[in-house]
């Protein structure tokens, strides 16, 4: 079952993507991990792209892991990190063949990389997602609202998800789905997650306006 959409190669084959790490996921991070012992906390980098925040959890000392469907972006990541001495697994994947053991990881980072798919393969992520989780633990999940500029332009697939976006930041990157809070709510709870916080961001880039949800869940103990 495929969900890479071919678009982000042609992206990483041609532009840098992400090179450094972005604050929300940095205070996550550090809120949840920086005072254990960082070379015992598994985490997962879901959809790495350029690899940003791959090479931050690596120079942080934490157990990294990371995929891409892009060829492009898993080998300018892994160059990155050989220039820098550091260590993580980077394999090339497409997010519904995985092939981690269950209940793998401590933590698996999604930083606006499930979004980027239909309504089905959303939900089978998240499912996956909640399988490779050990007991307890924690899904930092990022996508977008319907508040977005974008929203409802380019070609409707189904109800919030549309391709060939002709306005704002989300134009020329494939497949988006749109969320609403109940929506993701309910897309969480039924993969089994649960103390789920649902926090916005919102801000604008370069007239368009882009609006987040930052999403906490863990799988039950």
């Amino acid at each position: 079952m495929k969900s890479f959409d071919e678009t982000w190669e042609e992206i990483h084959a041609v532009q840098e993507w992400g090179k450094y790490p972005s604050e929300h996921v940095i205070r996550f991070v550090a809120r949840n991990y920086y005072r254990k012992k960082r070379q015992e906390v598994r985490i997962l980098d879901f959809g790495c792209g350029g690899g940003n925040h791959t090479w931050y959890l690596a120079r942080e000392g934490f157990d990294t892991y990371a995929f891409d469907g892009s060829a492009s972006a898993v080998s300018r990541v892994n160059k990155r990190l050989e220039e820098e001495n550091l260590q993580a697994d980077v394999r090339v994947r497409d997010a519904l063949e995985l092939d981690y053991g269950k209940e793998f990881f401590d933590c698996v980072i999604d930083n606006a990389v499930v979004y980027a798919n239909t309504y089905e393969n959303i939900t089978a992520m998240y499912r996956e997602i909640y399988s490779l989780l050990k007991p307890g633990g924690t899904l930092f999940s990022v996508s977008f609202t319907t508040g977005t500029t974008g929203y409802g332009t380019g070609k409707e697939l189904e109800k919030n998800t549309f391709c060939d976006i002709t306005e704002g930041s989300l134009a020329g990157r494939g497949t988006t789905h749109f969320f609403e809070e109940q929506e993701l709510r309910s897309i969480l709870e039924d993969a089994g997650f649960e103390n789920i916080t649902v926090d916005w961001l919102r801000f604008t880039d370069r007239g368009s306006v882009v609006e987040q949800f930052l999403v906490q869940a863990e799988r039950r103990p």
